[in-house]
């Protein structure tokens, strides 16, 4: 009989682990459309909630980094589309849902549709900062996407008004709702971008539902703003509505107010600052000019600017008492070198040969040899010798020598 083959024995905890890896592995994020039960929003930020329907219940969490962007206030009782990653939370064995986000349920088709487009147009990378572009200091023109018999379009036109009147709007009246909006957006950004008649495009639109606002989240009228060389603001829906414009502009506002407040400066508030620096300016010059009085002031109590003449005659004095003791302290150095030159002078022709000859002396040099004899030992009979004079020289032969 064979032994039998060993038993592969879990601790709890390892059971748990592989379980958790398992279901991590196994279901990428899921959507799930069920009722909100048992809420609870802890202190700590994070959310825990059951999802059920009429057979079966999960329980599910949202914590605080994913649940700050949700748009509506969840409660109890509430039909949502959550979409999370299915896990295990081991020290119960217990696995639930990591919920991601959420939202009501009844708009969860459209809602998928906005994750899809949304994700593949951020992986373009159509949402990054760096292409944004920046809003002109002090637009002219401003064009504006919206219907014309909308609130959106009053509320621009009333602030812009208000705040910046020499600012011209350009209205382009367009569908904002319906299947044919947002081909009409995509064409009313194309024809601005095609002229220079406008500095900057806001594209608005007041509050509605997923659906109404929805022609702001069609691809063609995000390749519209993404390819608009203009700067474009988007202040579409109420400040809790995000639509794939809102991501995909320049600028997103809040609300069409706020975006004709973001559009362009206030010109109150900037003629009062002109006033106050204007102020502040002349305050500058008036302390400077005083300063400048006040120093021209003392320079006049100055001896040289009462009294020029005075003091150009004194100067000219010292001047010319300058120039004498120049003059005297020139000649006597002059004669001092004088006298030590004719000093050096005398000293050499002292040293001179041909003064020694004019005493009497000669120099008698070897005719073979050419040197000076200094010493009888240089000397030999019959020698040939010159004795160099004063006036000439002499050719004479050694005949005798003696001792001193």
């Amino acid at each position: 009989m064979s032994p039998a083959s060993p038993l592969e024995i879990f601790t709890v905890s390892q059971l748990n682990r592989q379980a958790r890896q398992l279901l991590e592995s196994r279901f990428t994020p899921v959507w799930v459309e069920g009722e909100l039960s048992n809420f609870k929003h802890h202190t700590s930020g994070h959310m825990y909630f059951v999802l059920k329907d009429d057979r079966a219940e999960i329980a599910a969490v949202m914590f605080a980094s994913h649940n700050v962007s949700l748009t509506f206030t969840p409660a109890n009782g509430q039909k949502v589309l959550a979409r999370g990653n299915l896990t295990l939370y081991e020290a119960r064995g217990q696995y639930q849902l990591a919920v991601q986000n959420f939202y009501p349920a009844g708009t969860g088709e459209l809602w998928l549709a906005f994750e899809a487009l949304k994700g593949k147009l951020h992986a373009e990378g159509l949402f990054d900062p760096v292409r944004k572009q920046s809003l002109p200091a002090f637009p002219r023109r401003i064009g504006v996407v919206t219907s014309p018999t909308g609130a959106a379009v009053r509320d621009i036109i009333q602030v812009i008004n208000r705040r910046a009147p020499h600012v011209t709007l350009v209205v382009r009246p367009t569908l904002v709702q319906g299947e044919r909006a947002a081909e009409d957006i995509a064409t009313a950004l194309e024809e601005f971008a095609a002229c220079d008649r406008v500095d900057l495009v806001i594209l608005a639109r007041g509050g509605g539902s997923l659906e109404d606002l929805w022609p702001f989240n069609e691809e063609v009228v995000a390749r519209a703003v993404a390819g608009c060389p203009l700067p474009t603001l988007s202040a579409v829906g109420h400040e809790t509505d995000i639509t794939i414009c809102d991501l995909i502009a320049d600028l997103r506002a809040p609300t069409p107010s706020a975006a004709a407040e973001l559009a362009v400066e206030d010109r109150q508030g900037y003629l009062q600052l002109l006033d106050e620096r204007a102020t502040t300016m002349e305050q500058l010059l008036r302390r400077r000019l005083h300063d400048t009085r006040l120093q021209l002031a003392q320079l006049q109590q100055r001896y040289a600017f009462r009294r020029p003449l005075i003091l150009i005659e004194y100067r000219r004095e010292q001047i010319q008492q300058l120039t004498g003791s120049l003059r005297i302290s020139m000649t006597h150095l002059v004669e001092r070198k004088t006298q030590t030159l004719e000093v050096a002078a005398a000293g050499l022709h002292a040293l001179n040969p041909r003064s020694v000859l004019e005493r009497g002396y000669t120099i008698t040099t070897d005719d073979q040899t050419g040197q000076i004899v200094t010493h009888r030992s240089q000397l030999e009979l019959h020698q040939a010798l010159t004795l160099q004079f004063n006036d000439g020289e002499a050719g004479v032969e050694v005949t005798r020598l003696e001792e001193s």
